[in-house]
């Protein structure tokens, strides 16, 4: 693994190898970890690669406090004196008796208030910290699936191993996670909108306004844009890096695992065609190398990037997309995952790594 060097640079290393280990089996003859060429046009490189793992059904939970109808924890409810912009949980959560074992998963319905998008029932993950009976306030990540063929929300949990992966990180910070936010950006015939607003949908106003205003009106998460993170796998990777680039002020970190280069339905001309109404304009303006260009220079923003080493469509992407973001001002890191390629065994590695590289970012361990 390659990085910068840099204090705590070493403990964020083993944070990442054994938060991966934890959630990616490694296979017999496999090659764990291998060493790539760092591109020189971002700011950390690092490599791995990744076996897949079978499932693991988490350890039921008992809520420790009453529950409301949707199954939030009425404790998780935000109080009328509002939350803190940011906290350094780090520094001030200390273990506790009545901290459950494992975070607790739920099925939940975000509104389209503002954008009447019609979106599927999402993905709510809440850790063990915001399960006792005065949680504090947490950081957020909302999360987004890839597009195909019958996808959504819950190809986080069955192919993503979002439970798994997310009880890791809380096992290894005393019950510390985001919370992780999964709504359904693609319909419900699994289409792609594109995260634009437009004929196929409002889902860029229902990513921007209308699951931020149902995040905030449930659930105790601090309002910074610093604890705020968008990340996605495929087509979700694309919109992490369009939604944090166009409105930074809300999304303060990106975790944008195998998107590509930008918003597409296959070609230019059936994209502005179907998506910008036939407004070519419009279209240029919603790929993320016009959106960091228009809202730079980025002060604030860190962006995480990585994509499989055999993904001959998606993974050129990558740096192409990590050199624009580096040279519009964020702080980059890109990860290379060798040996396999566009999928979901390279997902959950991914997604992982890009929690770990998260945490210390929005005071949850420890900065690097």
């Amino acid at each position: 693994m390659q990085h910068a060097r840099r204090p705590g640079a070493t403990v964020w290393t083993v944070l990442v190898l054994v938060l991966v280990l934890t959630v990616v089996n490694v296979g017999v003859g496999a090659t764990w970890w291998g060493r790539a060429s760092a591109d020189p046009r971002s700011a950390v490189t690092v490599t791995a690669t990744p076996t897949p793992t079978p499932a693991v059904t988490p350890t039921p939970t008992v809520l420790p406090d009453p529950a409301g109808s949707d199954g939030i924890p009425l404790a998780e409810h935000p109080p009328a004196s509002g939350e803190p912009v940011t906290l350094d949980l780090a520094r001030t959560w200390a273990p506790r008796t009545d901290l459950p074992t494992a975070g607790r998963l739920l099925r939940v319905t975000i509104p389209a208030t503002r954008s009447h998008f019609t979106a599927r029932p999402g993905l709510l993950w809440l850790p063990p910290a915001a399960l006792v009976p005065d949680p504090p306030a947490l950081p957020v990540v909302v999360l987004l699936p890839g597009q195909s063929r019958g996808s959504g929300p819950e190809d986080l949990e069955t192919g993503g191993h979002l439970t798994e992966t997310m009880d890791a990180v809380a096992g290894m910070h005393a019950g510390l996670a985001p919370i992780v936010v999964v709504p359904d950006q693609l319909g419900p015939d699994s289409g792609n909108p594109m995260c634009v607003d437009g004929p196929l949908g409002n889902s860029q106003t229902y990513l921007e306004q209308d699951v931020p205003a149902w995040i905030t009106s449930h659930l105790r998460v601090q309002t910074g844009a610093s604890a705020w993170t968008i990340g996605g796998f495929s087509q979700g990777g694309t919109c992490a890096i369009q939604l944090g680039a166009g409105d930074p002020g809300r999304f303060g970190n990106i975790i944008d695992v195998s998107g590509e280069l930008g918003p597409t339905l296959g070609s230019p001309g059936e994209s502005i065609a179907r998506g910008f109404s036939g407004d070519a304009a419009a279209y240029r303006a919603a790929q993320p190398e016009a959106l960091l260009a228009a809202h730079g220079p980025y002060r604030d923003s860190s962006a995480f990037f990585t994509a499989a080493q055999l993904d001959g469509r998606y993974g050129p992407a990558m740096p192409v997309v990590a050199a624009h973001a580096a040279a519009a001002g964020m702080r980059v890191t890109t990860w290379v995952v060798p040996g396999v390629k566009h999928n979901w065994l390279a997902a959950r590695a991914a997604i992982a790594a890009g929690m770990a590289w998260l945490v210390p970012r929005i005071g949850l361990a420890p900065g690097p």
